[in-house]
């Protein structure tokens, strides 16, 4: 066991990797009378670990906070989580003139920017100790202290609750980069040794502060989970059932799987498979490797796993206050959490996201190269990785993406020619017609656009006012009314337009306490591993080893 300054209950956390994360949410309604009716939608949210498991469900409030409450968190120094945007200057001032904002709202940075809150990055880790694991448990076999811990499994999820979307990335644990501690950067080694440092209690900030400086993505929360929690989970929901075309096996994670077809794996068996690194399905009498990268197609194993855990906790009945109290209390004892997320931040988020499809969740896929530094093999970022970590800044756009439909309606004798010359030079491509004249600057935008109209309102000074349509366009439209002053050389960052734009947006019926039911329907999400042609491709074989039964047959 490690000592560590938490906060909440002072018990032992279980230093190992997969569970589940607990984020859920209860939406409560009070009829007329007062009576309270208990139609209260959680979300869970979760990480086994590996990656993001989302689940509608019903439960008590008081079993929620309860479980919530009891949550080991890590303190965390200041500086390190980077803090969720609040609204920009020109909002706050906006506010003000407009008598929207009070001056106590200013003082005490609790103008609100949309109710469901701004978009934030997740920290989900998995630590590779063996605390808690039976003896004879294959995954407690190793050369070092049980109590020791490297970071087995790294993912970071986005969320954006107003827009309802989630998007996850794997960073593999070989990746080498440069280890920080305290904004000093201490040595070089692969990424998985950063929770090393100094404990859970130190190892997990520094693991933030590592993966911020090199890749420049904010982190604002972390989770960390532990194999223990993740096999008390799977058993919890009686195994998580799996579709194998091919008998299977790994020796060295103790996977074994003898028959094709529907197989359901246990705890033991479940961390076995999705820590699998040298898979092998028996095909035509030998066995052949499935994929050639290790790392990588567990991290889509991992992925895929969870989209099963997602299926099976539906269909065990994860709608039902008894078994949803015996998840969450489960999940509550598995996971450690920083500090600052809090219980009200939770059922934020679970309300915003009890409507979520896992068929929407995009995957972000990080390129990178095989590399050997001294005697270690280890991971290095490969092109275009700077665009993959850009989605989690909320850059993932660029202007050659966007067409635009300007209106200029600020009258006569105006340089139109000169703006809109500058803004196809910075990427957008243009339509142009004359409009009524109008006095602010405006930008129209469908719900599934706004992501565009944040890229093209970080190149309008002033940042202009954005409108929601409640109708597909062809492109966004642009009004160019009598406040516009120029286009900044320099774009405006993200955060800065985010919070002008953002309260424009819908606010889900959930967040504000809706209690219609959740549809509860699942789809796959496809992996995005390239395939290498052959009889029997190793890459092909990953796709097909998804977990998933062929179309007209049930599992689970």
């Amino acid at each position: 066991m490690f000592e560590a300054k938490f906060i909440n209950k002072p018990r032992a956390f279980l230093n190992i990797a997969g569970a589940l994360i607990v984020s859920a949410c209860v939406s409560e309604e009070i009829d007329k009378t007062g009576k309270r009716t208990w139609l209260q939608k959680a979300l869970i949210f979760a990480g086994l670990a590996l990656g993001l498991l989302i689940i509608g469900a019903s439960i008590r409030l008081s079993s929620f906070e309860d479980a919530v409450e009891s949550i080991v968190r890590i303190e965390v120094p200041a500086g390190v989580l980077t803090e969720l945007p609040t609204a920009s200057q020109n909002e706050i001032s906006k506010g003000l003139e407009e008598k929207t904002v009070t001056e106590s709202e200013v003082i005490s940075q609790e103008v609100n920017l949309h109710p469901a809150g701004p978009a934030r990055n997740i920290l989900l880790v998995g630590t590779d100790s063996a605390v808690g694991l039976d003896p004879d448990d294959p995954a407690a076999n190793r050369d070092r202290s049980a109590g020791i811990g490297l970071a087995d499994t790294i993912m970071i999820v986005r969320l954006d609750p107003a827009l309802a979307k989630a998007t996850i990335m794997s960073l593999p644990r070989d990746l080498y980069v440069t280890i920080y501690r305290e904004g000093i950067p201490v040595r070089s080694e692969k990424l998985a040794s950063a929770l090393l440092v100094g404990g859970l209690e130190k190892g997990a900030p520094t693991l933030v502060e590592t993966i911020t400086n090199n890749f420049d993505i904010p982190i604002h929360n972390f989770a960390i989970v532990d194999f223990f929690g993740f096999e008390t989970l799977v058993d919890e929901l009686n195994g998580v059932p799996l579709w194998f075309p091919y008998p299977v096996r790994d020796v060295a994670s103790g996977l074994m799987v003898l028959e094709a077809g529907c197989t359901t794996l246990d705890g033991r068996d479940s961390l076995a498979f999705v820590r699998s690194r040298k898979l092998e399905a028996f095909i035509d009498g030998n066995w052949n490797r499935v994929g050639v990268w290790n790392d990588l197609e567990r991290n889509q194993r991992q992925q895929d796993f969870l989209i099963r855990t997602i299926q099976r906790a539906i269909g065990k009945g994860a709608r039902s206050v008894i078994v949803q109290d015996d998840l969450i209390r489960a999940g509550a004892e598995a996971v450690v959490l920083d500090d600052r997320l809090s219980i009200a931040e939770l059922l934020k988020l679970g309300r915003s996201f009890s409507d979520f499809n896992p068929s929407d969740l995009v995957r972000t896929l990080l390129p990178v190269v095989d590399a050997v530094i001294g005697t270690s093999a280890v991971l290095e970022l490969g092109e275009g990785a700077s665009s993959s970590f850009a989605v989690f800044r909320g850059e993932g756009l660029s202007p050659d993406d966007i067409s635009i439909r300007i209106i200029d309606s600020r009258g006569e004798n105006n340089n139109l020619e000169e703006i809109t010359d500058e803004i196809v030079r910075r990427g957008f491509k243009i339509d142009i017609e004359q409009g009524e004249m109008v006095e602010e600057t405006v930008i129209e935008f469908a719900l599934e656009d706004y992501e565009e109209a944040v890229l093209l309102g970080r190149f309008i000074e002033p940042i202009p006012k954005f409108e929601l349509v409640n109708e597909s366009l062809e492109s966004l439209t642009l009004v160019i009314g009598e406040d516009f002053e120029a286009l900044p050389l320099i774009p405006k960052t993200f955060e800065e337009v985010d919070a002008r734009a953002r309260p424009s947006l819908p606010v889900s019926e959930k967040l504000l306490g809706s209690n219609e039911e959740a549809s509860g329907v699942i789809n796959l999400v496809k992996p995005l591993l390239p395939l290498r042609q052959g009889e029997i491709s190793p890459m092909k074989l990953v796709q097909e080893i998804d977990g998933q039964p062929p179309s007209g047959q049930k599992c689970g």
